[in-house]
């Protein structure tokens, strides 16, 4: 499955081929925000629209989560914890 790449928001551009029209804007309100780290320090988190295309990709290709494509951006490490 190839994907054509173009812009960065949800339904007609970067990840448009995987999260269909309005997908988007149910799944949003349903994401918990992001947890501050007291101590500060750590990775900057990965973008939370690029996790929903990631978790449509391996849902709608049945790939496994060690076979993402780079052009998610989320390691395999990371896809992985806690399978």
């Amino acid at each position: 499955m190839w994907v054509r790449l173009v812009g960065p928001v949800m339904g007609w551009g970067m990840w448009s081929g995987i999260v269909p029209d309005g997908l988007w804007e149910i799944a949003k309100p349903l994401i918990p925000p992001s947890k501050v780290r007291p101590q500060g320090g750590g990775t900057q988190d990965t973008p939370d629209e690029t996790l929903f295309a990631a978790i449509n990709y391996v849902l709608v290709s049945g790939c496994a989560w060690r076979a993402l494509l780079p052009c998610f951006g989320i390691s395999k490490s990371t896809a992985t914890a806690g399978s």
